[in-house]
C-alpha cells in the first residue's frame, strides 16, 4: 500500500484538475472546492487500487471495482473531514454526499480502467517484444548451430585419422582400406547435406550415426560393436540434425574410448503415445568423468530441445545396467506424422555386420 510512482501522481493530479474544472462549471463556490473534493476522491481511489493491485490477478475487473469502491467511501469520508462539514450539514445534503460520491466511483472507475488497459497494452508489448528477442537469439543460435554442425560433421582431426587409418591399411590390407574409405563416403554424404537443413529425418540421422560408427568400428577393431535398432514407422519421422551424432559422438568419447576393453553402442528408436524416445546406450566407462554429464555438448542438446519444442521435449543421461550410461531423447510426435516407406530400415535389432 506504500508503493508509488512519482509519474503517476503527476499524471493523476492534472487529470483530478480537468474532471475538478468540468464540475466547477455549475459550481457557484471558488474553484478550490471541486478541486479538493476532485483530488481527496482521486487520490483515495488510486492509494486503494495502487494497494489492490489487481491488475495481474484472478478477475482483476471486479477486484478494480471493489478497489474504487473502497477508494470512493475514503474520499468521501476525508472530503468531509478537511472541509470541516458538520454531521448535521451532511445528514442535511445526503443526494448531494450521495451524488458526489457516485460521480467519483464513476470517474475513480473509468480512470483506472483506462490504467488496466494501459497495463494490458504494455504486457502485450512486452510479450511480443519478448518473442522477437526469442526469434533473434533462435535465429542466432541457428547460424552458430550450422557453423558447430559443419565443425562436428567434417572435424579435421577425424577426418585425417581416418584417411590416415585408409592411407595405412592400403599398404597393409587393401580390402579393408576399400572398406574404410567406402565407410567414409557414406558419412560425408550422409553430413555434407545437413550443413544447411534445419530438420532431416530420423533415418538420415540414423545413417549419419551409423556411417560414423561403421569408421570407427574398423579403426578400433573389436573393442567396438554397436547394434541400430529403429522401427520402420518412426524412420520418416522429422527430426533435428546433428542431435542424434551427438549422443553416439558423446558415448564414444566417454565411454567406450576410455574403456581398456571397449564397448558396445546401441541406438534404439520407439514411440510411446505421441512421443518419440531415442536412446543412445553404450557399456563403456560410465558417468564416472563428471564432464560427461556436464559437458558442453549435452548443455547445447538440452539448449536445442528447449528452443525447438519448449518443455514439450526431454533430455535424460543416466547410468547404464549393468555398467555404461543411457542417453534418451524424448521429442513430441507431429500429428501429420509419415508412415515411412516399406524397404527402409527393418524393425528388428541388427547387429553391426549383420
Amino acid at each position: 500500500g506504500f508503493r508509488f510512482n512519482v509519474r503517476t501522481v503527476l499524471l493523476l493530479a492534472p487529470i483530478n484538475a480537468g474532471i475538478a474544472a468540468v464540475l466547477w462549471i455549475d459550481d457557484t463556490r471558488p474553484f478550490w472546492h471541486p478541486l479538493l473534493t476532485v483530488q481527496l476522491y482521486g487520490f483515495s481511489i488510486a492509494y486503494c487500487v495502487n494497494a489492490a493491485a489487481p491488475w495481474s490477478k484472478p478477475r482483476p475487473i471486479l477486484r478494480l471495482a471493489i478497489a474504487v469502491a473502497i477508494g470512493t467511501c475514503i474520499g468521501l469520508v476525508l472530503t468531509i473531514v478537511v472541509k470541516g462539514y458538520s454531521l448535521s450539514y451532511v445528514l442535511s445534503q445526503p443526494s448531494t454526499f450521495a451524488s458526489n460520491a457516485f460521480a467519483g466511483f464513476a470517474n475513480g472507475l473509468f480512470v483506472s480502467l483506462f490504467f488496466y488497459v494501459k497495463f494490458r497494452e504494455s504486457q502485450a508489448a512486452a510479450a511480443l517484444h519478448k518473442a522477437e528477442v526469442e526469434r533473434h537469439l533462435l535465429s542466432k543460435q541457428a547460424i552458430e548451430a550450422e557453423l558447430k554442425l559443419m565443425q562436428a560433421q567434417v572435424e579435421p582431426h577425424f577426418l585425417f585419422n581416418t584417411l590416415a587409418s585408409v592411407q595405412y591399411l592400403t599398404e597393409t590390407n587393401p580390402a579393408e582400406a576399400n572398406r574404410l574409405l567406402g565407410h567414409l563416403i557414406d558419412y560425408l554424404r550422409a553430413a555434407l547435406p545437413h550443413l544447411r537443413a534445419s530438420s532431416t529425418t530420423l533415418r538420415k540421422e540414423v545413417g549419419l550415426a551409423e556411417a560414423y560408427l561403421n569408421i570407427l568400428r574398423m579403426r578400433m577393431g573389436p573393442r567396438l560393436t554397436f547394434t541400430i535398432d529403429v522401427p520402420d514407422d518412426l524412420a520418416m519421422h522429422p527430426f533435428p540434425p546433428n542431435l542424434l551424432i551427438s549422443l553416439v559422438e558423446n558415448a564414444i568419447k566417454h565411454g567406450i574410448e576410455p574403456a581398456a576393453s571397449g564397448g558396445a553402442v546401441t541406438v534404439r528408436a520407439r514411440r510411446e503415445g505421441r512421443m518419440l524416445f531415442i536412446t543412445v546406450e553404450d557399456t563403456g566407462r560410465g558417468l564416472g568423468n563428471t564432464s560427461r554429464a556436464g559437458g558442453v555438448g549435452l548443455a547445447n542438446i538440452r539448449e536445442r530441445l528447449a528452443a525447438l519444442y519448449g518443455t514439450q521435449a526431454q533430455f535424460s543421461l543416466e547410468r547404464g545396467v549393468p555398467a555404461g550410461a543411457r542417453a534418451t531423447l524424448a521429442i513430441p510426435l507431429e500429428p501429420d506424422f509419415v508412415q515411412a516407406p516399406s524397404a527402409g530400415r527393418g524393425a528388428a535389432a541388427r547387429p553391426a555386420g549383420s
